[in-house]
């Protein structure tokens, strides 16, 4: 069964002129450790991919203490998590040999503090005897990316993150879409959402579907996600009961794909804005405009 697992840590952060995603996973059969900076500005993407055959890191039963990392050809990831001090790091590192402008070094603290940041839990039924687990944490960020030739600073005011830790006993052919995103608006309230259209039974009893509000965490809808001309054209997120409708506008894309014979890896995870309206449980509406972050068409046979 344990071969059936697959688990990962992600967090996506950023502010109004940088977006990013850390991702260290866990498929038994292969592991992937990859970071993705964006310049929003600059339209310049830095980062790193590494796919190793087996099982080369190992990801934490709980989120009180750890630390999860991997290293390979001059790149580096680590996750730590101290919830009892109320932190998480992200630290990650490229040393590009060919290419020294695309060098960079990370250096993230997300504030995990009671009152600070905004967790929710969930462990949903994806068939007989298998279930997925799922922790987002929407966080203050600070800390500072490094690049060859200049640097930024991430104002925890203005600059959010979201921690992913998510395991699932999936099945061999697994699929979801998922959108997210978040931003600070006018009066300094910090604001996301998560949504998500997978392989869980029964979505209208249980999702992970929520609007982040200042501290607060409310449930959303089911969704459909669609794409009607592509991975790269707007994608229309929307529910049945009036709460989501939103465009995800791809900025820029991220892309893995695999053939391995008996194992297929088919993603799109690209990086973009938001148009449309979300609505809170208390009838307030929302422009997503106020929103940057991402999308995934994850298709995996494994």
């Amino acid at each position: 069964k344990r071969l059936r697992l697959k688990e990962w840590q992600a967090i996506e952060a950023g502010d109004e002129d940088w977006f990013l995603l850390a991702v260290l996973y866990d498929a038994k059969f292969i592991t992937l450790a990859a970071v993705d900076l964006w310049d929003r500005k600059e339209k310049k993407k830095y980062g790193f991919r590494r796919i190793f055959p087996g099982s080369r890191f190992s990801l934490p039963e709980s989120l009180e203490l750890s630390e999860s990392h991997a290293t390979g050809g001059g790149d580096h990831l680590s996750i730590r998590v101290d919830s009892g001090k109320g932190f998480l790091d992200l630290r990650a590192s490229s040393r590009a040999r060919k290419r020294i402008r695309d060098s960079f070094e990370l250096d993230l603290r997300f504030d995990l503090s009671e009152g600070a940041c905004s967790p929710f839990s969930v462990c949903l039924p994806l068939g007989l005897n298998r279930a997925m687990y799922s922790t987002k944490i929407l966080m203050p960020c600070s800390g500072r990316i490094t690049l060859a030739e200049s640097e930024h600073d991430f104002d925890p005011a203005r600059a959010s993150g979201i921690l992913d830790d998510h395991k699932g006993f999936y099945p061999y052919r697994l699929h979801y879409d998922w959108v997210t995103g978040f931003g600070v608006d006018a009066s300094g309230r910090r604001i996301g959402f998560n949504l998500t259209d997978n392989q869980v039974r029964d979505q209208v009893r249980w999702n992970e579907n929520r609007l982040w509000i200042d501290g607060t965490v409310q449930p959303l809808p089911p969704v459909k996600i669609t794409r009607p001309y592509g991975r790269e054209s707007p994608w229309v997120i929307q529910d049945t009961e009036g709460m989501v409708d939103l465009i995800f506008q791809p900025d820029v894309s991220h892309d893995i794909k695999m053939n391995l014979g008996i194992a297929e890896i088919d993603y799109a995870g690209p990086f973009g804005r938001f148009e449309g309206r979300l609505r809170s449980a208390s009838g307030e509406s929302i422009h997503a405009s106020l929103f940057y972050g991402m999308g995934e068409d994850k298709n995996v046979r494994l």
